[in-house]
């Protein structure tokens, strides 16, 4: 029998040969836009994890191992020595972590790479600086998606005096610190020779956005996370998501740049722990548009203008609820998915004496905090925002989700009302109030919607 032969080639690829004996069995479906003459359609074929010279991204290592122990095929391992100084015990002045939090900590510990699956609340920036307390004596990458998380992280790093922290976005590029916090926007800019063999460490925040494959004609990826992460040699690489990507392609990305999901605390574990509340939906009713009910409105897009954006009877519905909240001393956030929805929202609102904020893309990151703390601290009750909070903005004392903006992502639902998961003192349960729709498409988004709520047992 043949035996296969591995070979770590550097932190990001390793290579196996014969080739011909595993590369038919590692495909998957990529899909693209064909352009005819007066539509586009979608197309697929099989691209390969493993190249033609056998070399594949070395998080797939862990899943082409037990592919061959699965099919009694022998193989070989040379191991890529990476020695790197690891404490026994994460120690954080005046954390004392929780099991699932430790449980995590330790598996990162014994895997070395992978993805931490965690939900909204669960306290990932605590459980992040217990990994980093680890290697105290490494140089350490924190991969953020946008300002307003960088802030946020070097701000509760500093509290648990990890070293000298520095960052790269925002005006700021300074890689001198043991801790670099950056986002991938920004970092991305720097040319590779300045940071490509300068971190031991590097982990992913939100990692679900590493969703892509892709390469240009010259086999170089085209993702801004890939061409980081296919550049960078830091041997030690974790993500953190509470929401896996959606498609085939991004599942495969996240574990090839990364790694495995090597362990997971889950929303039911969290409210057994009672460390995140328990969502409880409220669905109401929108009463039936006529301008979509009929054959003249027949694209999604303006379906969707006509149905979500424009219609005034649900906006009514929406601050009406919120009012009701208010009222009774309750804060709620509104998510909408576009500006123009956002903007109305504010004006019904206005009309019928609602004390309401509009937090959007173009606002500063002082701004955005300012607002989150004020909800937090329920001195303002009601705010409508976009997907600008739709991550990495945790509001403890947040009575209501409201998604007000539709759509059908099952990820970017759970992202949203992942926002309210926290427990505080005075709460134990967290409302999503989401929208009965009708007519094309909005009808069998709203189911798609429910059947999330419904899979997870909160409705």
């Amino acid at each position: 029998m043949t035996t296969l032969h591995f070979e770590p080639i550097d932190p990001i690829y390793c290579k196996v040969s014969p080739v011909n004996l595993v590369r038919p069995y590692f495909t998957y479906q990529r899909t693209f836009w064909k352009k005819g003459r007066y539509s586009k359609s979608e197309m697929t074929y099989d691209a390969f994890l493993i190249d033609k010279k056998g070399m594949f991204l070395a998080g797939f290592l862990p899943k082409i191992l037990s592919w061959c122990k699965e099919n009694n095929i022998d193989y070989t391992l040379q191991t890529l020595i990476e020695v790197l100084k690891v404490e026994d015990v994460p120690q954080i002045p005046g954390i004392t972590f929780r099991p699932d939090q430790l449980r995590l900590i330790n598996t990162a510990k014994e895997k070395g790479r992978g993805v931490l699956k965690s939900p909204t609340g669960s306290g990932k920036t605590v459980i992040a600086a217990g990994i980093i307390s680890l290697f105290k004596h490494s140089k350490i990458l924190f991969l953020c998606h946008t300002i307003s998380l960088i802030t946020q992280t070097i701000n509760e790093f500093e509290k648990f005096n990890l070293g000298p922290i520095t960052s790269v976005g925002g005006g700021s590029k300074d890689l001198s610190g043991r801790i670099v916090v950056s986002t991938m926007q920004s970092f991305v800019k720097i040319p590779i020779e300045e940071y490509c063999d300068k971190f031991d460490v590097v982990i992913v925040d939100e990692s679900h956005h590493i969703s892509s494959l892709k390469t240009d004609r010259k086999g170089q990826f085209q993702g801004t996370y890939a061409k980081i992460l296919s550049t960078l040699l830091a041997p030690i690489r974790f993500g953190f998501t509470a929401t896996l990507p959606e498609t085939e392609e991004g599942k495969l990305a996240l574990e090839g740049f990364i790694g495995p999901i090597i362990d997971e605390v889950t929303i039911q574990e969290g409210m057994d722990l009672e460390f995140l509340a328990k969502p409880k939906v409220k669905l109401i009713n929108v009463p039936i548009n006529t301008k979509i009910s009929g054959r003249e409105v027949t694209s999604y897009k303006d379906i969707y203008l006509e149905g979500i954006v424009l219609y005034r009877q649900r906006h009514r519905l929406i601050i009406e609820e919120a009012k009701r909240l208010a009222d009774l001393g309750q804060s709620s956030l509104i998510y909408v998915n576009h500006i123009n929805h956002g903007e109305r929202l504010l004006d019904v609102a206005e009309r019928m004496g609602l004390k309401t904020y509009f937090v959007q893309g173009i606002m500063e990151g002082e701004e955005r905090e300012k607002l989150r703390i004020a909800l937090h601290n329920k001195e303002i009750l009601t705010i409508i925002a976009t997907i600008a909070w739709s991550e990495g903005v945790n509001i403890k004392s947040l009575d209501c989700i409201m998604v007000a903006g539709g759509g059908r992502s099952e990820l970017a639902l759970l992202q949203k009302v992942g926002r309210g998961f926290r427990r505080d003192t005075n709460k134990n349960e967290i409302v999503i109030c989401d929208f009965l729709d009708h007519g094309r498409y909005l009808s069998n988004h709203c189911v798609e919607r429910i059947s999330v709520y419904v899979e997870n047992g909160w409705l």
